[in-house]
């Protein structure tokens, strides 16, 4: 039977207020879609909303990283982790990183099914390991503990780091995802000034080469141990709720057989593997610098260092953060301009380190603030711009990562895979320092190679960026069942 053209009108009008009225239910739209809003969260308590904040678990995310990795930051900064010579220090961060990779790159699935609350509280028993570590071999000279320590840490470490880097990609707004980046970076960073601080206070009276005073490794076991208090307070995925009262994004639960499918499906995604070398490549520099500041900077220079990094990282993340949200430009503009502002300097950052390795040749310095002022300013801005902007790097692929979904099970295996490549980096990194007598230049070399490879690659995943997030893992086809509100 045919339909006169008025009643076609009219059912398309029904649909249209249908279709209204569900958005003014959901009381909020997300990129054009609307959003499911949880009114007991929005009736609940200051306290209550507070606790269950996207701000709060970021601010807890932010206190992790404080007393996890940025203790092991801040001690890796000092150079070979602060022992006599790196080469000790860069093979255990080898051992940490290559145990962490096997984690990271199943650390989709696992994720997906122990949940980000319970990965963090794994991954803080193994805080403690990290200084206790280095303080045994520095104390004791006993090198199999540390060499142990940091194999077990790696393992537990790759939970956080997958379990962070969901709740990063998932739990903001997408409008506010640079904001809370750079606040998470921030304060990972503030546990290095701590760092930085307690290294300076005590060796600052050293202008030779040599190692750390050994007491400094306690104290940032004390900070270590509090790890598994600020992950217990996590709340669970489910749990949380964004400002609006709008849940965050999940697609259904699959099985373990169900998840490593859906893991082998973003395998073969091309955005993955153009974002491999740029993460490979992200903290590379770690073990390069590491080595480099280690061989030519004396103790006093080094622990000063692990101070001045991230006093001033901390303001760069967070103005950086600032500029990814910035409206007026699309996605792809904002992931061309933060790539501008990190590359650029790190070209010539390496550049300028090429001049001074050539300076030094294959002598061992100690150049110190104090005693070669001008000679130490030289050889070590280099370092730092190399250092600083190497966050605004992660922060960058981070974010450009996020704009592709807002699901949290989706950005769990990206995020896995991501991870996974950066450890595997900086696992080859610190293991191609820790041979003894070796030449540092050959890393500082494959560095600089790595930095060819990265800009087009990052060109082309630049080129892949939409202009909105999809609510569902739009590498594995699956819808989600919650967070946004249906429309029918």
């Amino acid at each position: 039977m045919a339909i006169s053209p008025g009643k076609k009108e009219i059912d398309l009008e029904v649909d249209a207020v249908k279709v209204m009225s569900n958005y003014a239910a959901a009381e909020n739209t997300e990129w054009g879609l609307p959003l499911e809003i949880d009114e007991t969260y929005l009736a609940a308590s200051k306290s209550a909303k507070f606790w269950r904040s996207v701000l709060f678990q970021m601010v807890l995310f932010g206190a992790l990283s404080f007393v996890g990795p940025a203790m092991s930051d801040a001690i890796s900064n000092l150079g070979g982790g602060g022992l006599s010579t790196p080469w000790l220090g860069n093979l255990a961060n080898s051992l940490q990183y290559a145990t962490g990779c096997m984690i990271t790159l199943f650390g989709g699935p696992l994720i997906n099914k122990i949940g980000i609350k319970w990965a963090c509280v794994i991954a803080a028993f193994s805080m403690p390991l990290t200084g206790s570590g280095y303080y045994v071999s520095a104390r004791y000279s006993v090198n199999w503990y540390l060499l142990t320590a940091q194999i077990i840490g790696g393992f537990a470490s790759g939970f956080l780091y997958v379990a962070e880097t969901t709740a990063m990609l998932s739990y903001p707004d997408p409008n506010d995802r640079g904001l809370f980046l750079g606040i998470w970076s921030a304060m990972r960073n503030s546990g290095s000034i701590i760092g930085g601080a307690i290294n300076f206070s005590t060796n600052y009276t050293r202008s030779a080469a040599g190692s750390i005073s050994w007491s400094t490794y306690l104290i940032f076991v004390g900070f270590e141990c509090t790890g598994l208090l600020w992950a217990l307070m996590l709340s669970a995925t489910r749990k949380v709720r964004r400002s609006d009262g709008s849940k965050v994004a999940t697609s259904p639960g699959l099985s373990w057989g169900g998840e490593f499918a859906a893991l082998g499906k973003h395998i073969q995604r091309k955005k993955t593997w153009l974002v491999f070398i740029p993460a490979f490549y992200s903290f590379f520099y770690g073990g390069t610098m590491g080595t480099y500041l280690s061989l030519h900077f004396s103790v006093r220079a080094r622990a000063l260092s692990s101070l001045i990094t991230p006093c001033i990282t901390i303001p760069m993340v967070m103005l950086y953060g600032k500029l990814l949200d910035v409206k007026r430009w699309s996605q792809m503009q904002r992931a061309c301009i933060s790539f501008a502002l990190w590359v650029i300097p790190q070209i010539g950052g390496f550049i300028w380190v090429g001049i001074e390795y050539h300076k030094f040749g294959r002598v061992k310095f100690a150049l110190d603030y104090g005693l070669n002022t001008h000679r130490w300013a030289e050889a070590y801005l280099p370092y730092l711009f190399i250092f600083t902007t190497g966050y605004l790097c992660q922060l960058s692929l981070y974010w450009i990562l996020g704009t592709f979904s807002t699901d949290v099970k989706a950005n769990a295996r990206t995020g896995g895979l991501f991870r996974a490549f950066e450890t595997l980096g900086q696992a080859t990194s610190y293991g191609i320092n820790s041979r003894t007598g070796g030449d540092p230049r050959t890393a500082f070399y494959v560095n600089c190679a790595l930095l060819a490879l990265t800009i087009p690659c990052m060109a082309f995943l630049i080129l892949l960026v939409p202009e909105a997030p999809a609510h569902y893992d739009n590498e594995a086809d699956g819808p989600i069942i919650e967070g946004v509100a249906k429309t029918n």
